[in-house]
């Protein structure tokens, strides 16, 4: 299949753009379309479009990553498939961790546990391929770190402190479910879109079961896993970007026609779904779900227009090193977080002093870490899956 631009561009936009709303979010004067909807209120705002988003893109590059591991068989890929999803769900769930650390129960101060982990991160999963001396030993000196930060994690207060917690599995570990049950779908049946379409309405009859109480009977499962809203709907996003990313194979016309066709079709099913449940990302609701990939199916589709139809690429050369190491830009952040604390710079504070100060700061910031990741990628630091 050529190559299409328009990929990379909507995939280094959708992370600059959650490194910007992730920032934001600590600015509490900021304009409401800048601040998440509250989880009963019935609307969504631009950040609740960037998960979903970054989950449809996820769902795009299934058939691009898979076709050439498919002629090998469907064992290593399920194998590669696997361990995908497993290292996203470690780091989503070691993130979410992470902030509730108690360093008065822990051996480590809360920082310097915070660093090792994200070290143990880049140790295991950095691209070593062309330096097999490294790639020998530091994803092993990075499982024993990991493994030490494991044992020795503690949350909660003395008299009852706690142990690691799945919760809600942090944003990487939803990315990590919901990639690897549309893969498993796309692994057994490949091409063939009815049973991507079929398996979309199945995931909104799994919301639909959860919340009605149908899995009463599976509720310690429901509460590890919420099978309707933590993998339902995710699902669905990532199977409605999957869908979008075999109209690509196709050519050109067929895009022009099909993608126009797939975002209306998502935007009549959420429409119906609206008269039983909100539109409302923190709740994962179908008609969040299904909306915001009608949203991202025509944002995709106007990108193509202007980067592979008309050739305009330049304007996205600055989302160029969130589009090449995505997994570090995403990190990299919360690293100059704990960074920032440690060196008491009043980061955070600043955003307390006019709206306008702390999203002008949010901005310089995503410039500042796309830069770095530009710089990392040169020197080979990249986490690749």
């Amino acid at each position: 299949m050529k190559r299409v631009v328009s990929i990379d561009l909507f995939r280094g936009l959708t992370i600059a753009l959650m490194i910007f709303v992730n920032d934001v979010a600590s600015v509490p004067d900021a304009p409401k379309w800048l601040h998440h909807v509250g989880a009963n209120t019935d609307g969504m705002t631009l950040p609740d479009l960037v998960f979903p988003a970054f989950l449809f893109i996820v769902g795009m590059v299934i058939p691009i990553a898979l076709e050439k591991r498919l002629s090998h068989g469907k064992l290593p890929s399920l194998k590669h498939i696997s361990e995908r999803s497993l290292a996203l769900i470690i780091m989503g769930v070691m993130m979410l961790n992470s902030g509730a650390y108690n360093p008065q129960i822990a051996f480590l101060p809360k920082a310097l546990w915070q660093l090792l982990m994200y070290t143990s991160f880049f140790l295991i999963w950095n691209i070593w391929e062309d330096r097999p001396r490294l790639k020998r030993y530091m994803p092993k000196i990075g499982w024993m770190l990991l493994i030490f930060l494991v044992i020795i994690y503690r949350r909660g207060e003395s008299s009852d402190n706690q142990w690691l917690q799945t919760g809600w599995w942090g944003i990487l570990g939803l990315i990590g479910w919901a990639y690897g049950a549309a893969s498993l779908i796309y692994l057994f049946f490949k091409d063939r879109e009815e049973i991507i379409i079929l398996s979309m309405g199945f995931c909104i009859l799994l919301f639909i079961g959860e919340v009605s109480g149908r899995f009463a009977a599976l509720q310690p499962l429901v509460d590890f896993i919420h099978p309707g809203k933590f993998i339902g709907t995710h699902t669905l996003i990532v199977l409605a970007g999957l869908y979008a990313g075999l109209q690509l194979k196709k050519g050109q016309d067929v895009i022009l026609k099909r993608l126009p066709a797939e975002a209306l079709a998502l935007w009549l099913a959420g429409w119906l779904l609206h008269r039983m449940y909100i539109v409302s990302k923190i709740q994962a609701t179908p008609v969040w779900g299904l909306w915001s990939a009608a949203l991202c199916v025509l944002i995709f589709l106007l990108i193509y227009i202007v980067a592979d139809i008309k050739g305009l690429k330049t304007w996205g050369n600055p989302f160029q090193p969130s589009a090449q190491n995505p997994l570090t830009a995403y990190l990299l952040p919360a690293v100059f977080y704990i960074l920032f604390d440690i060196l008491g710079i009043p980061y955070f504070q600043w955003g307390h002093i006019h709206a306008g100060v702390g999203v002008f700061r949010a901005f310089l910031f995503t410039a500042f870490i796309l830069w770095i990741t530009h710089v990392c990628t040169r020197f080979k630091i990249k986490i690749k899956l």
